[in-house]
């Protein structure tokens, strides 16, 4: 009698259930949140989700390794609205599959324009500060340089617009119809032609058309400096 007692008391023990914790939708939240971002490569900016639908609670061992794994999302990027389908993963195995409908952020450090600012203004007048905001719907992405003497505005500005790629250019030092000087090297000898018209303007470094007056041929060179440009044979 004494060992059926045992052998019950031993069977009833091993059917105890392990000690389990839930992982709740606000502990779950962060766990999709990372493991999107990773999937999306953000590396520049801080990727925030707010749940249109409650996440699951899901019971797993107290002692588990908990993660989360990305099955689909949108193959163009994170937008403001993300369907994703996510599963599981505990201590490797996959527990369960979930769709998840969140509200997007995408959270960058830019540059911001502090005053209203004009068309051609140098970028080191303009009054510019760095704030991090939402750039989710910029999909051209922002302006990512040092402001400097070299570049200016192509348009004007309001207060408190973000600074993109397509609002800054360099500060050209030929304009058009301006008369400058074609500077040719071939092995020793320095061949300058004068008077050459300039049909577009340019930044140091940009090759521009040209109209030489005397020819009328059109012709390229790469700008060297406010008047003269590099002509290669």
């Amino acid at each position: 009698m004494t060992r059926i007692f045992i052998f019950l008391l031993l069977a009833s023990a091993t059917a105890l259930p392990a000690a389990s914790k839930e992982i709740t939708g606000s502990q779950l939240l962060p766990m999709v949140t990372e493991a999107l971002q990773k999937t999306f490569e953000i590396n520049d900016a801080n990727l925030v989700l707010s749940p249109t639908r409650p996440l699951p609670t899901v019971p797993v061992p107290s002692d588990a390794l908990v993660q989360v794994q990305i099955i689909s999302h949108p193959s163009n990027g994170p937008t403001a609205f993300i369907r994703t389908q996510y599963a599981l993963l505990v201590d490797g195995r996959r527990v369960g599959e979930w769709t998840g409908f969140f509200k997007a952020q995408l959270l960058k450090e830019v540059w911001l324009t502090g005053e209203i600012a004009a068309r051609h203004t140098s970028l080191d007048k303009v009054k510019l500060i760095r704030k991090k905001v939402d750039v989710i719907n910029l999909r051209t992405g922002v302006w990512e340089g040092k402001p400097n003497s070299t570049l200016q505005l192509t348009q004007g500005l309001g207060t408190g617009m973000v600074l993109l790629p397509r609002y800054v250019r360099r500060t050209p030092v030929i304009f058009r119809n301006q008369l400058v000087t074609g500077v040719l090297h071939y092995k020793a000898l320095k061949i300058e032609l004068r008077n050459l018209l300039a049909l577009e303007e340019g930044a140091p470094g940009d090759t521009i058309r040209l109209r030489n007056n005397s020819s009328y041929k059109e012709i390229r060179g790469k700008i060297i400096n406010g008047s003269s440009v590099q002509l290669s044979l």
